[in-house]
């Protein structure tokens, strides 16, 4: 037999108070932990459709620098023949004698150069630089080709600047910003979602060591590790360190500004537009005029010009590239550091580990 229970006015206990949210709560939560994702993914796919087909759908030069060096009137009849073959396709630039057209090419001034020789017996020649691409190697070869069959005269190539046997596509640079751009966007989210809690100097330091560890594991594997890139691994450490540095900075500092959207922004600086007009598929003179105005200015058209320039030219003429990165990054970091003082970031999910849910499920179940 029970006893009712104390102060219960029909003997029966009192029933508990419901600790869950009600069911419309629920569904409404469950919704938007769907939909966000959906609406996240469904941005990229456009951005990536969006930006990178009509930017590489159909590559023709325009007002791609080429050299023209040799004798004042021989430069002029050949910068007019150039102008009637392809008009708009080439920025001539003279040079006085082919020494000088070297160093541009070296310096990536000319994308190419065509050397006409003091004698009217002597057959011009071309300089080319096939690490810079293949587009602009195949437009200046084209243009020479045209040249010499008017002359009847044959052809003398000189490649300045060639690919190493390893890498006989001049695609292995690309492909290591493309990894080092893909994985310290994945970093940067896991950590934003998963680490919402730890304290922001901590965050901030889990980004430089992995940002030193990515660079370092990049450098490896496409260094030592495979020999494509061998002979550079201090500079691409850095340059590999510093590229993942900065696209975490980046992020960091889009989502400081605009909350969770801020991925979705920073994926789209960093990977669609930035690809699409890095040069590293096709170079900016072959593609519409938007794609070459900011491929000098995002962080990934400047590591792949770094890279190029450090592994195939020497070195040379990478200052621009170089502080281009440094300048995304400062400025990056100096947002997100400003930000969080003033508006310490929340993000719109946050992912929790399952046992700190599945005893409160079990209490509401």
């Amino acid at each position: 037999m029970t006893t009712p229970a104390a102060g219960s006015p029909h003997g029966a206990a009192p029933a508990p108070a419901p600790t869950g949210p009600p069911p419309e709560a629920g569904r409404s939560g469950s919704y938007g932990v769907l939909v966000v994702p959906a609406v996240l993914g469904l941005f990229l796919v456009l951005a990536f459709a969006g930006l990178m087909i009509p930017g590489l759908r159909s590559p023709a030069p325009t007002d791609m620098p080429l050299g023209v060096a040799g004798p004042g009137p021989a430069v002029q009849q050949v910068e007019a023949q150039l102008a009637a073959a392809a008009p708009d396709a080439f920025e001539v630039k003279r040079y006085a004698d082919e020494a000088e057209a070297r160093t541009a090419l070296r310096e990536q001034d000319v994308l190419g150069a065509i050397v006409i020789g003091p004698s009217p017996k002597q057959p011009p020649g071309l300089l080319i630089a096939s690490a810079a691409g293949d587009a602009p190697t195949t437009a200046a070869t084209t243009a020479y080709e045209q040249l010499i069959k008017q002359l009847g005269t044959p052809q003398q190539v000189d490649d300045v600047a060639p690919l190493p046997e390893n890498d006989t596509r001049g695609v292995s640079a690309v492909l290591l910003c493309v990894a080092l751009t893909i994985g310290a966007l994945i970093f940067q989210l896991v950590l934003s979602l998963a680490a919402a809690h730890v304290g922001a100097a901590r965050r901030w330091l889990s980004c430089f060591c992995y940002a030193v560890v990515a660079g370092a594991a990049g450098a490896l594997f496409a260094g030592p590790v495979t020999g494509t890139l061998d002979g550079h691994f201090l500079e691409l450490l850095g340059i590999a360190t510093l590229l993942s540095l900065t696209v975490v900075g980046i992020v960091a500092a889009c989502q400081a500004l605009l909350g969770a959207l801020g991925i979705a922004v920073g994926a789209l600086l960093v990977l669609p537009l930035g690809l699409a007009s890095s040069g590293g598929v096709v170079d900016p003179h072959f593609q519409p005029a938007f794609y070459g105005a900011v491929s000098e200015y995002l962080p990934t058209g400047s590591a792949v010009s770094l890279l190029r320039r450090v592994l195939y030219f020497d070195g040379n003429a990478v200052g621009g590239p170089l502080l281009t990165l440094l300048l995304w990054a400062a400025g990056a970091w100096l947002v997100t550091l400003v930000s969080e003082r003033i508006r310490p970031f929340q993000p719109l999910m946050v992912i929790v580990p399952a046992s700190a849910v599945g005893p409160a499920a079990a209490r509401t179940a």
